[in-house]
């Protein structure tokens, strides 16, 4: 194993008050201006702060809603990470490049020769000898860097502090290391002055940046008693427009700004400090703490709003309630901090499903409160309660969102949400106008596909084939954020369907034959391959040959960085791997993934899988499999889908799925969509566990099997929630026939839900059917899971199992 040059943290040493403690594995995917100037930065840091600076710095804080999504619950679609969309190939002369990425260009400057013989010393702690070899060396940034590292290592202070000041402004790919290596060494000779200078010299993004202003705050504390420049220091941490309950820096932040208001007899400011901590970071170490520093002071009501909406952003929904019921009584509408209540205890209850009481609290909310933040997203949620338990409702308040507020994020969602509602209650003129309407203003929305799908699908029930196949090609030229290779593969599929229904079977099928290739690894290609074996057995065995012998592997490189080139996390993360330093991945994993290519992300995978940091790579693969992949079936794309669809805890998956007679790939291909295989998942509604069993679905599958009964914190243990449910899964799947997807469409929503949609839709083959869920988040996990299914047969199993096509349609079909 490599040994990588970085150091251990100093913010161990740096803080006095509490252990270390862990960090996030990926850094906050920002990055701000690099060697922005910043009022806390050098010294003028110690200037003294005005009287009350900490109280108005939390109250900043309480004042900022922590509730972030509107909906915050598994039905509510994570927004994409990056620009992706489908292409055709390019000949390769023909390709315009914009930043040519090599493999060569991730090699190790310690490969071969001296440097080599240095690089070994150093890893060996032969820290002189080190130096020595590359005394000798042209002075390069690499040499310069292992030649610090090493004076550092060594003790010799002054030497690395030189160095690295040296090399900070000759080599901006390693600018903020360098200044934080130069900043350490100064302290260890008590140039305190030099020390903060380089502390503030780290710019904001920069990995080091938190750990930085802590060695800055505890050198004011500590060395120069300037109490308020500390608490300067600290403050860029804390002040954020999006708090991270899970961010052991901030809690940890705001209880030292806690005792430095103490130390300068601000006790408000402790007080305020202190709030912060509890209603920010409940579940932090430093919680605990805050609570004694609290005493018996008061807690402030817009603190425990605060606290309501941290717990409801971390799904602990009766926690939240508990608060909010005590303080509802007491405030009154249209006050501000009465509607951020009102809204999150709404919020709650729709998260908890009970629709009716969510309405009640709803609706005085977008009536009375005229927040320009707050009421779009009441709306919203009101809307989506509506549309359960009162339809006809919910139109009006999905048009008033659109309405009122066309530029919010979520106008196009409203619209799209209207014109569906009014398609379920017949009302098809208005549904075409809202469908019109979002094509029209939002054509580069993530609803724009959907709007014209669902034209689609009505010109396609009126007979109108022309109209429908107009709609399709609308579909695959779409840019933007609406195309995606899942649209269209969608689009490619639906048009074999009806290029059948015009008695055109060879372009269908070889439309099928194209989707089943492209998209092997997805719902629609497996769809296309069923529907294949079912009419076409030929192209089928066709299909099959290839998935079974894929491309040749080509060599991945070049690939094409495009605008991640210019990310200073990437310049830096690059230039880490060729220093073989370990913090290298992390710093990869730190990129701002929004607005790149497909390619580019791809180079990202590649980059840390061809570095063995195979770890860090699947992180990138699950981001690509779920904005949508092309081409699983080339050898290069099935490096990122076995990254993307582990095997995790496949010997419990294959030992409780076949005693429960459930196919082992539908399983696991459950749990994967269901909990990321975390065993510790815990959903909005209070879902347990790597199959997000409900506590009482559980209980009473427990009973049924005759084993001891499923407490909460059993279905956190693997070979428990597996068990139950692959049984839970096991009899739904009887229930229907042996139909994985009626089945899989029951896990989520209930087989009450699915008798009725049967019965509301009883001729629809198993295809139309699924598009016909008009639950949005069950129709979407049918897809998933049966489509991750797919991937994992695709990519380690020798048969393949097909879905089953009935003559009138297939609610009696099971798989083959």
């Amino acid at each position: 194993m490599v040994v990588g040059l970085e150091h251990a943290t100093l913010r161990g040493i740096l803080r006095h008050t509490s252990p270390l403690m862990s960090w996030p594995l990926v850094a906050a995917l920002w990055v701000a201006p690099a060697r922005a100037e910043e009022s806390a930065s050098g010294p003028q840091s110690t200037v003294q702060q005005k009287d009350g600076d900490i109280s108005n710095l939390a109250e900043s804080a309480s004042s900022r809603p922590q509730l972030d999504s509107s909906l915050d619950s598994e039905s509510e679609e994570a927004p994409p990470e990056f620009t992706i969309g489908p292409a055709e190939p390019v000949a390769p002369g023909e390709r315009q490049w914009v930043r040519k990425f090599e493999r060569s260009d991730i090699k190790s400057y310690f490969a071969e020769g001296e440097l080599a013989k240095a690089k070994a010393a150093y890893d060996r702690g032969r820290y002189r000898t080190a130096r020595q070899l590359l005394e000798t060396h042209e002075a390069t940034p690499p040499v310069r860097y292992l030649r610090a590292m090493s004076a550092l290592r060594m003790g010799q202070w002054a030497t690395a502090a030189e160095e690295f000041a040296s090399l900070a402004e000759a080599h901006p790919p390693l600018r903020d290391y360098c200044h934080f290596e130069a900043a350490r060494a100064y302290e260890r000779m008590r140039k305190w002055t030099e020390a903060i200078q380089h502390y503030g010299a780290v710019s904001p993004g920069a990995r080091r940046y938190e750990d930085a202003r802590f060695g800055m705050a505890y050198i004011l504390e500590k060395k120069k008693r300037d109490y308020a420049g500390a608490v300067a220091a600290l403050t860029p941490i804390v002040q954020t427009e999006s708090p991270k309950p899970n961010n052991p820096a901030q809690a940890e932040a705001w209880l030292t700004i806690a005792r430095l208001a103490r130390y300068q007899a601000d006790y408000n400011g402790e007080h305020r400090a202190h709030l912060a901590v509890w209603a920010l970071h409940p579940f932090s170490k430093e919680s605990s703490a805050a609570v004694k520093g609290l005493r018996d002071l008061p807690y402030v009501p817009k603190w425990k709003v605060a606290r309501a909406e941290t717990l409801l952003s971390l799904h602990h929904n009766h926690e939240a309630m508990d608060i909010l019921e005590r303080l509802l009584p007491k405030m009154e509408l249209p006050d501000p901090l009465a509607c951020r209540a009102q809204f999150a205890y709404g919020t709650a209850l729709r998260k908890e499903r009970k629709h009716a009481l969510a309405i009640r609290a709803l609706r005085p909310v977008v009536e009375q409160c005229q927040d320009a933040n707050l009421r779009p997203r009441a709306l919203y949620v009101l809307g989506y309660s509506e549309s359960v338990v009162e339809p006809e409702s919910s139109i009006p308040t999905y048009l008033k969102l659109a309405q009122d507020y066309p530029q919010h994020a979520y106008a196009d969602d409203a619209l799209f949400y209207a014109a569906h509602k009014s398609l379920e209650l017949g009302n098809k003129v208005a549904a075409m106008g809202y469908l019109d309407q979002l094509i029209a203003h939002h054509p580069d929305g993530n609803f724009a596909s959907e709007a014209l799908f669902q034209r689609f699908m009505v010109h396609r029930a009126e007979g109108q084939n022309e109209a429908a196949l107009e709609a399709l090609t609308r579909i695959e030229e779409l840019k933007g954020k609406g195309s995606t290779h899942e649209s269209v593969q969608r689009a490619r599929y639906w048009r074999s369907r009806v290029l059948l229904a015009l008695n055109r079977p060879v372009e269908a099928h070889a439309l099928m034959e194209r989707v089943a290739a492209e998209g092997a690894a997805t719902w629609y290609g497996l769809l296309a391959r069923s529907r294949l074996t079912h009419e076409a057995p030929e192209r089928a065995r066709a299909v099959l040959d290839r998935l079974r012998s894929p491309l040749a592997n080509a060599d991945v490189w070049p690939l094409d960085a495009g605008n991640l080139a210019q990310d200073p996390h990437f310049v830096t993360g690059i230039e880490l791997l060729k220093l073989e330093h370990r913090e290298a991945p992390s710093e990869l994993l730190a990129v701002d993934r929004k607005g790149r290519s497909e390619e580019s992300i791809r180079l990202l995978f590649h980059i840390l899988h061809a570095s063995g940091y195979e770890r860090y790579a699947r992180s990138i693969a699950w981001a690509l499999r779920r904005e949508g992949l092309a081409a699983p079936t080339e050898a290069e794309t099935r490096l990122i889908y076995a990254a993307a669809y582990p095997h995790a805890f496949r010997n419990l998956v294959v030992q409780h799925s076949r005693a429960a007679r459930v196919h082992p790939d539908i399983m696991q291909a459950l749990i994967r969509e269901e909990s990321a295989f975390n065993p510790n998942a815990r959903s909005p509604t209070g879902a347990l566990g790597l199959s997000q069993l409900m506590p009482a679905t559980a209980f009473a599958v427990a009973r049924q099997l005759n084993v001891p009964l499923a407490t909460p914190s059993a279905l956190l243990e693997p070979r428990e929630n597996i068990r139950l449910g692959s049984a839970y899964l096991g009899s739904l799947q009887r229930r229907f026939a042996g139909n994985p997807a009626y089945a899989v469409a029951s896990y989520n929503a209930g087989p009450g839900a699915v008798d009725r949609w049967l019965s509301r839709f009883p001729d629809s083959e198993l295809d139309e059917w699924v598009e016909r869920i008009p639950v949005e988040e069950t129709r979407l996990y049918v897809k998933r899971v049966l489509g991750s299914a797919a991937a994992y047969q695709l990519l380690y199993a020798s048969s393949f199992t097909t879905l089953a096509f009935g003559e009138r349609g297939s609610n009696n079909a099971g798989s083959r």
